[in-house]
């Protein structure tokens, strides 16, 4: 008896197996693997109905199919849904499209019948957007500036809507610039990628500084491309790095305190309390004459004689040597004086 019990029950369950099977579409107990014809509620054959006829019962999703956009709209409502009431799996035509570690299509894509159209989801965030776009969330963790502080909605307000930069941020470089993208990735606005040896890009955002210097007063500099002494955006080369200083000691704090200005390293300027210790850098022969003259103008710094490079004030000027009686009407020093720095009188 348990015997004949278990043989029953073997049967039972091969019975209720084959009709899953069939109704799934999985067999169609011929052994050709074709799917079953199985009837829709009105009778009519399934795999014929067309589009019209399943919008009686499914007027939304037939909608949403016809007015959406992307491939899922010019299908038939059978391809997807191969029996009557059956409910695919998005990874059955779509495996692993954005990664094996999304699973839960429906989270971004709530509506199959219109799978791209924009996702306005306020349980999204930002950690759900990096499931599929990992570049441009590792991008603003890694330099995003005043970005990184946003959630990813405060610029995409809905799903696949890029947002116009100046939105935010005006015109900074004036309405010449209006493609902000050809400097600025906006997930890491700062890390800027310009093309090689090309000044008009630079032009576009740096044009008054380039009127400024370049243009102002034409130097070497001015015949050079940009990136050799600015090889990555706001990094500026030693001048050092390409020009020997005048001793072996010099650094770049001794450079810029004459050459001020990079783009026009001709035009010295220096403060009124520069010593004349930098001077000597570049005008040994001067200052070592003056020290073996035994002047008393070696006791003083070059600038106050020199306010300004190449400049040299009269010998009264300021009231430093009035003239007086002795001398005449005191005009013409250089008579006598052959040189400020060596005041031996011939």
């Amino acid at each position: 008896m348990a015997r004949l019990r278990r043989g029953k029950d073997a049967i039972l369950s091969i019975v209720v197996i084959m009709s899953v099977l069939a109704v799934c579409g999985c067999t169609d107990g011929g052994g050709d693997g074709e799917l079953l014809s199985v009837p829709s509620p009105d009778n009519r054959i399934y795999p014929e109905l067309r589009n019209a006829e399943c919008v009686d019962c499914h007027a939304p999703q037939y909608h949403s199919l016809e007015n959406g956009r992307g491939k899922h709209a010019p299908l038939n409502c059978t391809f997807c849904h191969i029996q009557h009431g059956y409910l695919p799996d998005c990874r059955g035509c779509h495996p692993e499209t954005h990664g094996a570690t999304v699973i839960a299509c429906t989270s971004c894509h709530p509506d199959p019948h219109a799978p791209v159209e924009r996702i306005n989801n306020s349980a999204l965030n930002s950690s759900r957007c990096r499931s599929c776009h990992v570049p441009q969330y590792e991008g603003i963790e890694e330099s995003g500036g005043l970005h990184s502080a946003f959630e990813c909605d405060h610029c995409h307000i809905q799903h696949g809507y890029l947002p116009m930069c100046s939105d935010c941020h005006g015109l900074p470089h004036g309405p010449d610039a209006l493609d902000c993208t050809s400097c600025h990735d906006p997930h890491k606005p700062e890390s800027i990628e310009f093309d090689e040896h090309d000044n008009s890009q630079c032009a576009r955002c740096h044009g008054s500084v380039i009127k400024g210097t370049f243009i102002r007063k034409h130097t070497r500099h001015a015949d050079i491309a940009c990136d050799m002494c600015h090889p990555e955006h706001a990094v500026t080369m030693l001048c050092i790095d390409c020009h020997p200083g005048h001793n072996t000691g010099m650094s770049m704090r001794d450079c810029t305190n004459c050459h001020r200005i990079g783009h026009v390293p001709l035009e010295i300027k220096y403060s009124t309390d520069t010593t004349s210790g930098v001077c000597v850098d570049c005008h040994a022969e001067p200052f070592n004459t003056m020290l073996q003259s035994g002047s008393e103008h070696a006791y003083i710094e070059c600038v106050l004689c020199h306010p300004d490079h190449g400049m040299t004030v009269t010998c009264a000027s300021d009231g430093c040597h009035a003239t007086d009686q002795s001398h005449g009407a005191g005009e013409q020093c250089n008579a006598c004086h052959d040189s400020a720095h060596d005041l031996t009188v011939e």
